[in-house]
C-alpha cells in the first residue's frame, strides 16, 4: 500500500523535488487511539532529524498535495530508529489514515524532519522543566531520554497532564526513566479525574507551587519545554513569566498549528521583488508578487520547499536570510536569537526594501 495515494483515481503520484519514500518497518500500539510508527528510509540512505523534532508526511487527495507533521518520539543520539507517534484525531483525515490502515510494510513519503523545538547544542541550563499534555509528551519524550543519557548533569522534571491513568502515554517507558535515573529525573503525573482537584490540572496557582516543590537551582539557571493545546501553552507561558522566567527561557511546540485562526498583518512594502532560492544544491530565481508569501511563489514557480502548516506556527519552512530583508507576517516558532541570525519563514515571508537571497 502507497499512502501518497489519490483516492478519487487509485493512481499513484511520483514524489516532486526534496520528498523521498520511507517503509513502515514496525507500529505499536501506546494507548487507545495512539500509535508509534517506525520507519526506514526506502533508499536506506539515513534521514537527518535531532530531538524533539516533527516529519511531515506528503499525501495526494484529489490530485491535490497535502502535508501533515508528527512529533518524532526517538533519539537518533540512542541510535534508535526513527519512529512518530499519532493520536488517532476523529476529523483527522490523516490521523485516521495512519491508525487505521497503515499496515507494516507500507510506503509513506516525507519531505524530512524540521522543528526548532529541540536541546540547546550547548546547554547552559542546571535544570530543564517539561510541561506536557496529552499526546504533547511525544517530542518531549524524545527530549527527555535523550538529555537523561547525554547530560547526567542536568535535573529534569516532567509534569504531564492526562485524563485518566490509562491515557498516558509512555508510561512504562517515562517510569522506567525515572527508576534508572532516580537522582536527576522527577516526574509529576496530573489526572483531571482525580480527587484532590487542587492537583488535578496545571493551573496558574499549581504550577508556582509545582516549580518551588522541585526547584534545585536559581531560576534563571532553568529551560522549560512545553507542548499541549494552545490554551494549556497559554495559560503555563503566562504563569511562568509572572515567575520571573524571562522568555528566552521558555521553547514550546504548537502541537495543533489549526486551533485558532490567525491575524496576518500586511508588510510595509508591497513592491515586487525577486527571490533567490539555494536550495539541494541549486540555485532558483524568481519574482515575489504581493499577496504571495515566498513560500506561495515558489510553489507558482515550479519550487516545491519545506512546508507544513502554511500559518507560522510550525517552522518546517524554516530558512535562512542571507541576502536582503524578509518581513513576517506572522510568527509564533522563532525567536529573537533565531531572527538576528536570519532566520525566517517561508510560509509567512515577504521580502521588503529590496531582493533577496534565502538558504534553506
Amino acid at each position: 500500500m502507497c499512502l501518497l495515494n489519490d483516492s478519487s483515481t487509485g493512481s499513484i503520484y511520483g514524489p516532486p523535488l526534496g520528498v523521498r519514500g520511507v517503509i513502515i518497518t514496525s507500529i505499536r500500539e501506546e494507548t487507545p487511539g495512539v500509535k508509534t510508527f517506525t520507519i526506514a528510509s526506502e533508499d536506506s540512505g539515513p534521514i537527518p532529524h535531532a530531538v524533539g523534532q516533527f516529519i511531515t508526511l506528503v499525501f495526494t487527495h484529489h490530485g491535490k498535495e497535502e502535508r501533515r507533521s508528527f512529533s518524532i518520539s526517538s533519539s537518533p543520539e540512542l541510535n534508535e530508529p526513527l519512529a512518530f507517534t499519532v493520536k488517532r484525531i476523529d476529523n483527522g483525515a490523516y490521523s485516521r489514515l495512519l491508525t487505521d490502515r497503515a499496515a507494516v510494510g507500507d510506503k509513506l513519503f516525507t519531505t524530512g524532519a524540521a522543528g526548532l523545538f529541540t536541546l540547546p547544542i550547548n546547554i547552559a541550563a542546571k535544570q530543564i522543566f517539561f510541561f506536557a499534555a496529552g499526546i504533547g509528551i511525544t517530542p518531549i519524550f524524545s527530549i527527555i531520554k535523550t538529555l537523561l543519557h547525554t547530560h547526567p548533569d542536568i535535573q529534569a522534571v516532567l509534569v504531564y497532564s492526562n485524563r485518566t491513568r490509562e491515557e498516558v502515554v509512555f508510561y512504562k517507558e517515562l517510569q522506567s526513566l525515572a527508576e534508572q535515573f532516580p537522582g536527576t529525573f522527577k516526574i509529576a503525573f496530573l489526572f483531571s479525574t482525580a480527587f484532590d482537584l487542587s492537583r488535578a490540572r496545571l493551573s496558574k496557582a499549581l504550577l508556582p507551587i509545582l516549580l518551588k516543590e522541585n526547584a534545585l537551582v536559581h531560576k534563571n539557571e532553568m529551560l522549560f519545554y512545553i507542548c499541549g493545546p494552545f490554551a494549556y501553552m497559554r495559560m503555563a507561558i503566562f504563569s511562568l513569566e509572572e515567575q520571573g522566567i524571562h522568555a528566552d527561557q521558555i521553547r514550546k511546540e504548537n502541537f495543533n498549528t489549526n486551533d485558532r485562526a490567525v491575524h496576518k498583518t500586511d508588510p510595509p512594502d508591497k513592491t515586487t521583488h525577486t527571490a533567490t532560492i539555494k536550495y539541494l544544491g541549486k540555485e532558483h530565481t524568481f519574482p515575489v508578487v504581493y499577496p504571495d508569501t515566498i513560500l506561495q511563489a515558489a510553489k507558482k514557480n515550479g519550487l516545491s520547499l519545506p512546508y507544513s502548516c502554511e500559518v507560522g506556527r510550525c517552522g518546517s519552512c524554516a530558512a535562512r536570510c542571507t541576502k536582503g530583508k524578509v518581513w513576517l507576517s506572522y510568527n509564533e516558532v522563532l525567536m529573537d536569537t533565531d531572527l538576528a541570525q536570519g532566520s525566517i519563514l517561508t510560509c509567512v515571508g515577504h521580502p521588503v526594501d529590496g531582493d533577496v537571497t534565502i538558504e534553506v
